[in-house]
Parts: C-alpha cells; structure tokens; sequence
C-alpha cells in the first residue's frame, strides 16, 4: 500500500497526505464491513438448531426457538443411552454436550435425562439448548380440543381448562387413571400440534364440534402411520355436521338417533353385552362404502337414524342403523361410536371391554 501512495505522490506533488490518509482508513473501513461472518447468518437473530433428527425417532421434532428448547419422542425399544442425533445449526457454529464436541450423524449421547447442547463459534458467541426425549409408552391422551361442552362442561376458554376441577368427562378420565394408566386432558384454547401426543400410543377423542385446521389433520396423518389406538368419539350432528377428522379416517357420521344398541357383532369389546344405551348420538352412513369399518353394533328395530333433524322417520331414513365399530389400519387400530354421553355413564361390561381393548399397545 505504501508503494501505490508514494508513486501517486511523485505523479502529482502537490497531495494533501492527511485526505489521502482519511481515503485510505474509508476503503480499509468499506473492505471490512463486506466480510461476512457467521453471526450474519443467525435463525432469529440468535444462533440455533435449525433441524435436528434421532436415528430412532417417530414422530416430527419439536424446535422451540424462544425457550431454546428441543423435544422429540423416540421408540419404546430405543436404547436412550446410544442415541445418535443429525442436526443441523446456525453456520459457523460447533455443537458441545457434556463438554464434548458433537458431530453430527457420527456422534453418540445419553439422552435419558434431559442434556443441554451449547452452540459456540470461533469468537465464543454461544447459545445453550435444552433437549429432552420422550419414549413411546401405553399411555392416554384425551383430546377433547374440539369439544362443544359435553366433556368439559362447565370449564371455557374463559375459566381455562383444568383437569383437577370438576367437568363432566372427569369420571371417566379418573377410571383410567385408577386402572393404572397416565392420563393428559387436552383443553380447547390451543391448537394440536404432534408435541401434545408424545409419548402417548393411546388417544380418545371425544366428540368434534370445532372445525380441525389442516394442521391438526397432519397431526392425526403423522400419529396413524407411526401407529396408535384411536378410540374415536362424536356426538348427534344437529350443530356439528362436519368433522374433519372423520372425514379424514373415512367415517361418515350424520343425523341424530337415540334407543338401544342390542345387535352386536362378535368382537372382545362386545365380549358378554347384550345391550347398551345410546343417547342422543349420530349413525354411521358409509359403512358399506368402506371396507376398512367393520359393524360391531346396531340399534333396534323401532330406533331410527333422524337424517334431517325434523323429529319424524321419513322414508328414506333407516331403521336399526349401524352406530359403533372399528377401522383397520395397517399399524393401528381404530373403535368409532357415535355417543359421547354413553361413555361418561360408564355402561359395563362395555367400558372394561373397551379399555382392555384399547390397552393393547403395539410399541414396536
């Protein structure tokens, strides 16, 4: 550099050196600003995760940029001590556990207790994140998000939704849960994401007033291939005529129908039933359009489905119609009833049958 000013000086003798040394300090100034360094490329302003994958995981990862949190749930079988995650971070960023460097897709760690990644490049800029896995086990998620009050009823939005105060699926819920089983209750004030089922093979849904987003649909997609039991509920359709999720598992529920069910197909979860009451529930109307539903119950002759909700059986509307049954799936297995209130009265052996039924868990 000194070079290029001493022959720029001879050719003209008359330079100001402090200008040209003002010149001189703007390009080194100008030169310095156009070097990128990895804090440019920053996910959220902060240095992140931006993917990060287990070799034995089921379901999509769980990446909490605010709260800088990592969740995922993970096979029944996985050994939580020699798991081997793939990540992919902010660049210009190294991945430390337990003090260690980690690369990714070769690098084993003990996982079962939460860890604490630390993101740190070459001038020591760092972020920590917390990781925490959750194995896939026998246990029960009720969602009752879309419920139009006849699981939470008197608990809203506006009360906020407690499981430990009193709503009128409470019973139930507790009957499983002194039976053995972990419970989680599923308000209405958030919408479904996969991280709300981890570790849960079991689910329950009860009822379907509110609409489901696409989202929550993909959520179901995700949980039916990597395999659960559903145990599918709804209700009479006077004010709820489309469920998506039904739509979704191929179920067509229409109408309103009350009476009996005392024509059952053999099946353990009709193991010793002669009948069963049906309060004010839908039918189900494509059973011979899907080959996956198989019949488990019908009601009598004299109860009919009420298609049109005008208190009348017009000529077109069946007799005995179909109410209660199950779907197959290659990884799992579906029960569908169109009555929520019969399962809160807890009618024997019906309920002992279902839950054994639906305590069948295929982890594996």
């Amino acid at each position: 550099m000194k070079s290029f000013v001493k022959t720029l000086g001879n050719r003209i003798p008359n330079i100001n050196w402090s200008i040209w040394c003002m010149v001189l300090i703007l390009i080194a100034s100008c030169e310095k600003k156009e070097i990128v360094t990895p804090d440019d490329a920053l996910v959220d302003g902060k240095p992140a995760f931006v993917s990060f994958t287990l070799n034995e995981q089921t379901l999509q990862t769980y990446i909490n940029n605010d709260k800088r949190k990592i969740k995922m749930e993970i096979k029944h079988s996985a050994n939580t001590k020699l798991l081997k995650p793939s990540f992919e971070v902010t660049p210009g960023y190294s991945v430390y556990a337990n003090g260690k460097l980690q690369v990714s897709g070769n690098s084993t760690i003990d996982l079962s207790q939460p860890v604490t990644y630390t993101l740190r490049n070459s001038q020591n800029a760092s972020s920590s994140w917390n990781v925490v896995i959750t194995p896939l086990g026998c246990k029960i998620v009720i969602d009752a998000s879309h419920d139009g009050g006849v699981w939470w009823f008197p608990q809203s939005n506006a009360t906020g939704y407690d499981a430990n105060k009193p709503h009128q699926g409470q019973a139930f819920a507790n009957l499983l849960r002194a039976k053995g089983y972990e419970v989680t209750e599923l308000g209405r004030d958030k919408e479904l994401t996969e991280e709300m089922f981890f570790g849960n093979y079991i689910v329950l849904r009860v009822a379907g007033f509110e609409p489901y987003t696409p989202n929550e649909i993909a959520v179901y997609k995700d949980l039916i291939s990597r395999g659960m039991n559903l145990v599918f509920f709804t209700d009479h359709k006077i004010n709820d005529r489309v469920d998506e999720l039904g739509d979704f598992l191929g179920l067509k529920f229409n109408g309103v129908a009350s009476g009996i069910i005392n024509k059952f197909s053999s099946h353990e979860i009709t193991v010793n039933m002669n009948s069963l009451g049906y309060i004010a529930g839908s039918v189900i109307t494509n059973a011979n359009g899907n080959p996956n539903i198989q019949i488990l119950g019908w009601l009598r002759p004299q109860d009919y489905a009420d298609l049109n909700f005008n208190g009348i059986q017009d000529a077109d509307e069946p007799t005995a119609p179909p109410v209660m049954g199950i779907l197959n799936y290659p990884k799992s297995k579906v029960f569908f009833i169109g009555d929520t209130n019969g399962l809160e009265v807890q009618p024997q052996p019906f309920i002992d049958n279902l839950i054994k039924w639906m305590g069948e868990c295929r982890l594996d």
